[in-house]
């Protein structure tokens, strides 16, 4: 891989020791939730179907999530940034399993786009450290993290009627509570190791290599929001696609500024 070598400034140190402790700090176990309590069985299989393939996406993207925190943590030197990324591969590894275990209780088995795989296969296979973190941190986590955010938003508005009142809250309980509050809040650390990493590596890469991150974001980003507007996934539960894009596209430009890249990520042309 090339960039291997890439180190970390001392001076970040503290700034990556403070994200380890506070992932000491927020660590969840699959096991404190009651998952007993879930039960959406009176859903429509058409709806549950649909929602166990977005949430099959996402666990795809939590799977290489957790290759690439792997990877890195064998590329970068001892220190607290690979510390720091021990601690998200585990965060990672809960992440596809809580996944696994919403699948369980919609009792439909997931289905993964073949587009979803490209993408990911894409980032997990970047050639620098430098492109793995943004691929991971700030695509694929920034993405994660705005959607679990969106999510909430919309499931939490969502009313039914009687006989549908358990299940909905079931669902509020999955995408409207632990969602922003536990898997959110580990992307929230991770997407600002991302930054921090970046905004310290980007102006030492000679013009080439940042042309070629410039090239990668732009078709990456690209790819991000094709997934998240695919209609299959996202009107059959009830989100508005077209709404859902526009703030993964803020969110992602602003982070695209915030790491010191120029390229930002233009609106899809209408389905």
């Amino acid at each position: 891989m090339k960039g291997a070598e890439s180190p970390v400034d001392t001076v970040s140190e503290p700034y990556f020791e403070r994200l380890c402790e506070l992932a000491a700090r927020d660590q969840w176990r699959l096991e404190d939730l009651d998952w007993h309590t879930l039960d959406v069985a009176a859903l429509p299989e058409e709806f549950r179907q649909t929602a166990a393939d977005g949430f099959a996406q996402l666990q795809w993207g939590e799977r290489t999530a957790q290759h690439a925190a792997a990877r890195l943590v064998e590329l970068l030197p001892e220190g607290s940034a690979r510390a720091f990324l021990v601690t998200q591969r585990t965060d990672e590894a809960r992440h596809v399993a809580f996944f696994e275990r919403v699948m369980q209780v919609l009792g439909c088995e997931g289905r993964v786009r073949p587009s979803v795989q490209r993408l990911m296969r894409e980032v997990q296979e970047a050639d620098t450290p430098e492109a793995l973190v943004l691929g991971m941190q700030i695509l694929i986590e920034g993405v994660a993290h705005s959607l679990f955010q969106e999510a909430a938003k919309v499931v939490n508005g969502f009313e039914a009627d009687e006989s549908l009142a358990g299940p909905l809250q079931a669902l509020k309980k999955v995408m409207g509570e632990w969602m922003p509050r536990l898997l959110a809040r580990d992307e929230s650390r991770h997407i600002a190791f991302g930054i921090h990493y970046l905004r310290q590596r980007l102006p030492r890469l000679d013009g080439a290599s940042r042309r070629q991150l410039e090239e990668k974001v732009s078709l990456w980003g690209e790819w991000v929001l094709e997934q998240a507007r695919d209609p299959d996934l996202v009107y059959g539960i009830g989100i508005d696609g077209e709404a859902v894009c526009g703030q993964l596209l803020e969110d992602l430009n602003l982070r695209l500024g915030q790491v010191g890249l120029e390229t930002r990520i233009a609106p899809l042309k209408a389905a």
